[in-house]
């Protein structure tokens, strides 16, 4: 997936879970690749204008 910042840059990362909250909100468990070495996974709501899902394969 590609995360897109406030300043408008993009970085990597990947999402490794999902999960709806009680009001149906889609939220996603993502960890970003800039400070890979101290980064951890954190929850955010699911954002498609900011989040891209990049296929893994079969393109």
């Amino acid at each position: 997936m590609e995360l897109q910042h406030p300043d408008g840059g993009w970085e990597l990362g990947r999402i490794s879970a999902w999960w709806r909250d009680g009001t149906g909100e889609l939220w996603c468990r993502l960890r970003t690749m800039r400070g890979s070495s101290g980064s951890c996974p954190q929850w955010f709501p699911y954002d498609p204008d900011r989040m891209l899902v990049l296929p893994s394969a079969g393109i």
